[in-house]
Order: structure tokens, then sequence, then C-alpha cells
């Protein structure tokens, strides 16, 4: 009897410890970015109707939010876009590194509607498990400089969690 009431004691201080280990709980973090970069085209098909492209494109990101958070990251992106009817589509996978060489890569869905939805489906390093979701939309655009590319500037913003 004896030998049961102390390893009921000492369950009964082992669960009362229990509650104050830390948990390790994703930390949300909100972002505001700004993407610059080239992209070139490569026309599939073009009529009035319907336009198939594919596109590849690279550039920076530039944080205007005060945590800094992927501030000169660099990213390369590729990916697919029809117009039908004046309603655009596409689908994009962006590899944006960090400084560090740390990266993410990003699944990208976009319309003429909604503009630009992007989340993190890679990560290595301090990203691995990343979530979140980040909407965009295009801010300035310039003259392209070279046939067939494109220079513009998108706003991004979002939150992520890293475990």
């Amino acid at each position: 009897m004896y030998n049961r009431k102390n390893w009921i004691a000492v369950i009964i201080v082992l669960l009362g410890l229990g509650i104050f280990i830390p948990v390790a709980q994703a930390q949300r973090q909100e972002h505001e970015l700004n993407f610059c970069f080239v992209q070139i085209a490569n026309v599939v098909h073009s009529s009035p109707e319907v336009t198939i492209l594919g596109f590849d494109g690279k550039g920076i990101i530039q944080s205007t939010h005060s945590n800094k958070l992927f501030d000169n990251f660099t990213f390369h992106f590729v990916g697919t876009a029809k117009v039908v009817d004046g309603k655009m589509s596409g689908h994009s996978l962006s590899k944006n590194m960090g400084p560090d060489g740390d990266f993410i890569v990003w699944e990208i869905f976009s319309d003429s509607v909604s503009g630009f939805t992007a989340k993190p489906i890679y990560g290595t390093g301090k990203w691995k498990g990343i979530k979140g979701e980040s909407k965009g939309k295009v801010i300035t655009a310039g003259k392209p400089i070279v046939q067939g590319t494109s220079q513009l500037c998108q706003k991004w913003v979002g939150w992520t969690e890293v475990p």
C-alpha cells in the first residue's frame, strides 16, 4: 500500500510539473513587401479570343513592414497564364531566397478579378514547415526596354507562421 501511495504522489507531481514545460508554438508574422522584377514571356498562342503564354522572371524583394521580414530576398519564378475573352488566369511557382541562402517555394494563383494569391509549399532551414498566405497586386509597370520583356513591381501583404 505504501508503494502505491508513493507512485500516485510521484505521478501527480510529474503531471503538475508537465504544465510548466514550454510548448513550441508557431509565431505569426505579418509582412508587407514590394517585389520588383523583369519577366520574359513566351507566347504560345495569341488571338482576339484566347492568349496562352509562359513566363519566367527574376527580381528582388523590399520589405516595407517594420519587422523587415523577407527584406533583400531574391526570387525566380516560372508560370503560365491564359486570357480568354479578356479575363486572365494564371499559375506560377516562385523560389524566394534569403541573404543566408535559406529559401521558400511559393505557389501563386492569379486572375483578373482577385489579383494574386500565394501560399508557401516548401521551405529550408529556418523556413522549414512554413505556412501562410499573401495577396498581391501590380503597383507599377514600365515601358519594356527589350521586346518580349516586362519590368514591374507588385505589392504583397500577408502573414506567415514557422513552427
